[in-house]
């Protein structure tokens, strides 16, 4: 048995590798959306922030937040989750692959119209010290046509780092170079306990253009933001990426070759 799941309960799902820890999946209906924290590195070290105040800035840990709804009269109001139910045969059946998943629908409650969010997580076994999560988020319409605005994505909020320092595809560096910028893919990186690490999020070209919400001065925050969305019964939306979690920094990680693979 090559991955563990310590803990599937109604509230979370702790994974673990051969016995060493590999992130707790949150989905009760306490948080506004089900986010991954903490999520560790291939030597242990905890890369993301959890929930620390009620009215906190950011969203906790990894997370794809499907934004805000806008009605008819163009007001927009944010989007808080109904329930999350998780797909526990999937699990048991991953126990013993080389990839293990998790499959959560997260039902929203919107005005009069009902969205739910089918959410994939892949995570296969650790590569060359990489761990990669694979995740497909499919947004579905059940009755009226749903306009999702502001922040809609995947966003990374980093464990506090020295040296706390952005990045792009496009060899922009640091946060005045790298915020609201378009572009492959973003990462965050940064030194904790001596150790340098970094989180990349690789939107697939499929999503469309993708804009990177970048902050590394006073905090350490990644999002990858998708344009305004319609969501339209009967018609599936999805949205893919792909995460990397590393040893290393900006000069001694190539984001761009696991990307590409």
């Amino acid at each position: 048995m090559t991955f563990v799941v310590d803990e599937a309960t109604n509230e979370e799902i702790t994974l673990s590798e051969n016995g060493n820890p590999v992130l707790t999946y949150h989905y009760s209906k306490t948080v506004s959306h089900p986010y991954m924290h903490p999520i560790y590195t291939s030597n242990g070290k905890i890369i993301t922030e959890g929930l620390q105040e009620i009215r906190q800035r950011h969203l906790p840990g990894l997370c794809f937040s499907v934004g805000e709804v806008k009605d008819k009269n163009g007001n927009t109001s944010p989007i808080k989750q109904k329930v999350t139910e998780i797909d526990k045969e999937i699990l048991r059946k991953s126990e013993s692959s080389n990839v293990f998943r998790i499959v959560s629908e997260t039902t929203y409650q919107v005005s009069n119209a009902v969205l739910i969010n089918t959410l994939q997580i892949d995570v296969p076994l650790i590569r060359n010290d990489v761990r990669i999560l694979d995740m497909k988020v499919v947004l579905k319409a059940l009755s009226k046509p749903i306009e999702l605005v502001e922040d809609i994505g995947l966003s990374y909020y980093a464990v506090e780092m020295e040296h706390r320092k952005s990045a792009n595809a496009d060899a922009k560096i640091g946060e005045a170079e790298v915020n609201r910028t378009v572009s492959k893919w973003g990462t965050l990186c940064g030194i904790v306990d001596n150790t340098a690490i970094g989180v990349a999020i690789c939107p697939y070209p499929a999503n469309g253009p993708t804009q990177f919400i970048a902050e590394d001065v006073y905090q350490g925050f990644l999002l990858a933001k998708t344009p305004a969305l319609t969501i339209n019964p009967h018609q599936n939306r999805v949205l893919s990426y792909r995460v990397l979690i590393y040893l290393g920094d900006l000069f001694t990680f190539d984001v761009g070759e696991y990307y590409s693979h």
